[in-house]
């Protein structure tokens, strides 16, 4: 189980119980025009039931909460990719528009990128975003990673610990 406490957040393990707010963050996420950029969600009560049941399977699917309340206002995924000698892992997520511009993304961003370099030895994060999607690019720059090629963005180890080492920057 993993349970990841920042100032304002719990990122944890989803439970199958947490399908109705999965399902409100689903919707609320579909009706922006960043939504035009992925695959559509689920929305039905069947589709997002099954979605949070699948996510409560594994640590690779996180729900960020805030820690006042317990609400689910964002996923973090933090899936492995396939390397053929690297721990390459992704970095993804997707907050809940009523509860974006106030710093929650960045800081469970952060959060999870000192997890998978941390606990889970990743040597790098790989991930990409459209680049059309302007919150998302300047999110990605603001965690410190870099566009490698059109929409895909790396951060290395190496470069993970040299943002940690300077004063006022992450993680």
């Amino acid at each position: 189980m993993i349970a990841i406490d920042t100032e304002r957040l719990t990122i944890r393990n989803f439970c199958a119980d947490d399908w109705r707010q999965l399902q409100d963050l689903a919707v609320q996420y579909q009706a922006t025009e960043w939504a035009q950029y992925e695959p559509p969600w689920p929305t039905s009560d069947e589709g997002v039931q099954g979605m949070a049941d699948w996510f409560s399977r594994g640590d690779e699917y996180l729900a960020a909460c805030l820690k006042a309340t317990g609400t689910l206002i964002g996923l973090i995924a933090i899936e492995r990719r396939e390397g053929p000698e690297q721990r390459i892992h992704n970095l993804g997520y997707v907050f809940h528009p009523a509860y974006h511009g106030h710093g929650y993304a960045t800081e469970g961003c952060r959060a999870a990128m000192r997890y998978q370099f941390e606990q889970l030895g990743a040597d790098g994060i790989l991930t990409g975003t459209h680049p059309d999607n302007a919150p998302s690019v300047r999110l990605l720059e603001r965690l410190g990673l870099k566009e490698i090629a059109r929409g895909e963005y790396s951060l290395s180890r190496d470069e993970w610990l040299a943002l940690s080492q300077r004063p006022g920057t992450m993680p």
